[in-house]
């Protein structure tokens, strides 16, 4: 099966069928749970790397604020990829050809590792050494903010 083949039979599932005939508000509201659990994401991990960076949250340890900054991250990013999902399937083919969109994917893709990988590692800890944390943070801070940005594009494209 090519591309073209495979999407053409995510548009034509059942589930794709459901999404793309139901209400308007459907598409209303995977929209806005999609904007929402990247806000969450967003903005508990500003929260986090206010934190690493010592500026706010000073007496609290950088675990506490890792362990209540992931919990909300956690539920983001399942919002965002749960309503996401659901978007795509009902439209694959229009998605898949936008230029944004693909960026967004890859972009998604690396803030992923880059959260699984250095930002749980570096939140899970005490004292974790200063120039790893800021490289951490920074570096999911303009992954993330760039899938939003990139997301936002889709509709212009």
């Amino acid at each position: 099966m090519n591309t073209q083949e495979i999407l053409t039979a995510i548009q034509t599932s059942p589930i794709a069928h459901a999404v793309s005939k139901s209400n308007h508000l459907v598409g209303a509201i995977l929209q806005i749970v999609h904007v929402l659990g990247i806000i969450l994401l967003l903005a508990a991990l500003v929260l986090l790397s206010l934190r690493l960076a010592g500026l706010t949250f000073a007496k609290q340890s950088v675990r506490d604020v890792g362990r209540d900054s992931l919990r909300l991250m956690r539920i983001g990013i399942v919002l965002a990829l749960v309503s996401g999902v659901l978007m795509f399937i009902a439209a694959p083919q229009l998605y898949w050809k936008n230029e944004a969109f693909q960026i967004k994917m890859v972009l998604f893709v690396l803030a992923i590792i880059v959260q699984a990988v250095f930002v749980r590692r570096v939140a899970n800890q005490d004292a974790p050494s200063a120039g790893f944390a800021r490289f951490s943070a920074t570096l999911s801070l303009v992954l993330w903010f760039g899938v939003g940005l990139s997301g936002r594009v889709i509709g212009f494209l």
